[in-house]
């Protein structure tokens, strides 16, 4: 390619593009995914004033549904991994087998939490 060729091609209207084609198959309907990265995972939710959130798990920032298609992108397609009714649905089973004691169940929800972050943490410095 020579230099004038270079200088016709439209590189702006070509990532706008893709992230236009990346924005509209992000999920419309609220829940965790996979991500198309195939590793991330992300809960989807729609706050009460009606704004979108967008968490990945592992990373402190939130992001829209543009940035997610931006900054996470990949060959695989988006996998509904569970819903919040399905959450729900767990907890309800997880309390009723610890015979009813939702702050067991949530203490140790958050010890598991916990555990995971630790063990990133690990990786992170071991990997320095």
């Amino acid at each position: 390619m020579d230099d004038d060729s270079q200088s016709t091609v439209d590189w702006n209207g070509i990532i706008r593009g893709m992230i236009a084609r990346a924005t509209e198959s992000a999920p419309t309907e609220p829940g965790v995914y996979r991500m198309p990265c195939g590793e991330c995972v992300v809960d989807f939710f729609i706050t009460a004033e009606g704004n979108e959130h967008w968490l990945v798990a592992g990373d402190d920032r939130s992001y829209t549904r543009e940035t997610v298609a931006i900054a996470r992108h990949g060959d695989h397609p988006w996998e509904r991994l569970y819903t919040l009714a399905d959450a729900a649905r767990e907890m309800a089973r997880l309390a009723v087998a610890n015979r009813g004691d939702i702050g067991r169940v949530l203490e140790e929800l958050v010890e598991s939490i916990d555990d995971r972050e630790v063990e990133r943490v690990v990786r992170e410095r071991d990997e320095l």
